[in-house]
């Protein structure tokens, strides 16, 4: 007999964490309100001495629970460290220095180095940038981040060479999954999708030593309330609402989808489907909610590349124990044998990346929030969460028409027409950068970089170009012959421009807009390299800015880009952006932090930043 999924959790504990998760909502909520928290203090204070004078008409079990979730709420208010800031989280330089000493034994390309280090590591930063946009748009990048899907793959891997090892005591194989495990998690420095996870293995596995069971909803509740106490910063973060809500489509959705089509079958496709259903159903209304985009394509490249990284992980971990395992004089000797079905099957992976992405990524992006599909789809997720609750539903004539409902709803969504984006396309380098926006080409920076004045092929030129250095002089007046571009402008310094004005060049020089100012009206992009002659003027052209603005939702960009010996002054001016009179409509980056959030997200999706 199948056991019955809750809906809420059944144990005192969870109610307790479910407390924290309810005041840390709240605080969430009105964080940036003057003297919040102390209001919450004070009136979670006074809620529990009203309810325990309160005559008591609830049943006991039900009274302790509420007295579990309001002590929550004020142990979370007292002692959590919610004014933690962002953590930049790293890899331990340890983990970091094997993961590579190995790779550079291995008889994998570089290029294939770099996949499985984003694989193992479950780091965006490791993977190629071309490799990782058409991995988003084809909706696998989350393999490509530590995932639930990592730490079950390493933990169900160790489980199974404990058992083999350990036959008779089978909790050492547990315990020592769980402390490996463990040491995983450090490694990655606690992303919060993997602590997610671990939660959800430590808590389940400690369970079966004392043969019990913990439903869904307990671990939703103790694993999310740990996250909101411990780190405060994360919770309800875009990483933390994608990981609980494919979670929450796996446990909650995906059985409504099993009880409507062939409840007694078990196929691994009917399986993988609706497991790769129910997480795009309960992961749509977040990626359009913040980042206006979606990749329909993913569903089922998801439903045959998940699958196939199943078994190509193991297969990684276990080619990094064995070489790890053998001596520097036959590692020339075996290590070629060793990676051998790790590399045949990471090709095959690459190969049907490559031939899936191309046929079909399905990848959509909307100009605004589509609001009618983020209504529709959370409506669709809480009529699945409670088909076993409503007899109504399962009537056989209600029963196709509800299978097909998300099915054509994506449909719909992607079909549905919605004003695209303009052109957009970005080129990020140490000490330059370019970005195509539409029409009009913008060249950040020194054209040292072979290329960086060259047009993209295949793409009708650009009606204008911006830049500011001479050094790109060369290819701009190539480009401007080549392809009649009239329109060309020099955003220098006074002492640039003064240079400029003894030649009679077509370029229109302009001396009181910075580079990047005036890109469009609801962002403008602005690059400093550090150099100590020019802040004055890097200032004044960023104030003016600012005051320039004319639409309310506009917002800046100030990309740090300075040589490698001054990146501990660049750090400063973030720190003390308020003191150095840039206003919060400016949000800072380093160049590096490029690579880890694409900079074309922050022009495409403005209220990110």
């Amino acid at each position: 007999m199948k056991q019955e999924i809750f809906l809420l959790p059944r144990a005192d504990f969870s109610w307790f964490c479910l407390g924290i998760c309810g005041t840390a909502f709240l605080l969430k909520l009105g964080l940036k309100v003057p003297g919040f928290h102390s209001i919450l203090i004070l009136f979670s204070l006074l809620l529990l001495i009203l309810y325990s004078f309160l005559p008591k008409t609830i049943p006991r079990n039900i009274d302790k629970r509420l007295y579990f979730s309001l002590s929550a709420s004020i142990l979370f208010l007292l002692f959590a460290n919610v004014h933690s800031g962002p953590r930049k989280k790293t890899i331990h330089p340890l983990f970091r220095s094997y993961l590579e000493t190995q790779l550079k034994h291995s008889p994998l390309t570089k290029f294939e180095s770099r996949i499985v280090m984003g694989f193992v590591t479950g780091s965006t930063k490791e993977i190629p940038g071309n490799f990782k946009d058409i991995a988003k748009e084809s909706g696998i990048l989350h393999l490509f981040a530590a995932s639930g899907l990592h730490l079950g793959i390493f933990i169900g891997s160790l489980q199974c060479f404990g058992n083999l090892c350990f036959r008779k005591r089978k909790w050492i194989s547990l315990l020592l999954s769980l402390g490996v495990g463990f040491l995983y998690l450090v490694a990655l420095d606690f992303p919060v999708s993997f602590l997610r996870a671990y939660l959800f293995v430590f808590l389940s596995l400690v369970a079966s030593l004392f043969y019990r069971k913990i439903g869904p909803s307990d671990l939703l509740a103790i694993s999310s309330g740990c996250i909101a106490f411990f780190l405060f910063y994360d919770f309800l973060s875009i990483g933390f609402l994608l990981s609980f809500g494919a979670v929450y489509g796996i446990f909650f959705l995906k059985p409504s989808f099993d009880q409507i089509l062939l409840p007694k079958s078990k196929s691994f496709i009917k399986e993988n489907f609706h497991l790769t259903l129910a997480c795009s159903i309960c992961s749509f209304p977040v990626l359009v909610y913040y980042f206006r985009s979606f990749s329909f394509g993913g569903i089922w490249i998801n439903f045959l590349l998940v699958p196939m990284a199943g078994i190509l992980l193991p297969t990684l971990y276990l080619s990094f124990f064995l070489q790890s395992l053998v001596p520097k004089f036959l590692m020339t000797t075996l290590s070629s044998w060793i990676w051998l079905p790790a590399s045949f099957e990471l090709s095959i992976f690459l190969k049907l990346f490559h031939e899936l992405g191309n046929m079909g990524r399905g990848y959509k992006t909307w100009v605004s929030t589509p609001v009618e599909f983020f209504i529709v789809s959370i409506l669709i997720t809480i009529l699945f969460t409670f088909y076993p609750k409503l007899r109504l539903l399962k009537f056989p004539y209600i029963k196709f028409p509800l299978y097909i409902l998300p099915t054509f709803f994506l449909i719909v969504s992607y079909c549905f027409p919605m004003p695209s984006f303009p052109f957009l396309q970005t080129k990020v380098r140490k000490r330059n950068l370019s970005i195509w926006h539409g029409d009009h080409l913008y060249l950040f920076g020194s054209c040292d970089s072979k290329g960086m004045t060259e047009l993209t092929p295949g793409l009708p030129p650009p009606k204008s170009i911006s830049f500011e250095s001479e050094s790109c002089l060369k290819g701009i007046l190539a480009s401007m012959k080549k392809y009649q571009i009239t329109d060309v402008y020099w955003h220098g310094t006074k002492n640039s421009l003064n240079w400029i004005s003894k030649f009679k060049l077509p370029i229109k020089s302009k001396e009181t807009e910075i580079l990047g100012a005036g890109m469009n009206p609801l962002f403008s992009i602005i690059r400093f390299d550090g150099n100590p002659n020019e802040v004055e003027w890097f200032l004044q052209r960023s104030k003016q800015a600012d005051k320039s603005r004319i639409n309310s939702r506009w917002k800046g960009i100030l990309l740090l880009d300075f040589p490698p010996w001054k990146k501990k002054e660049a750090k400063e001016w973030i720190q003390y952006q308020k003191l150095l009179g840039i206003s919060t409509a400016w949000k800072m980056i380093l160049v590096e932090e490029t690579f880890e959030i694409p900079l074309r997200d922050y022009l495409q999706h403005t209220n990110l930043l």
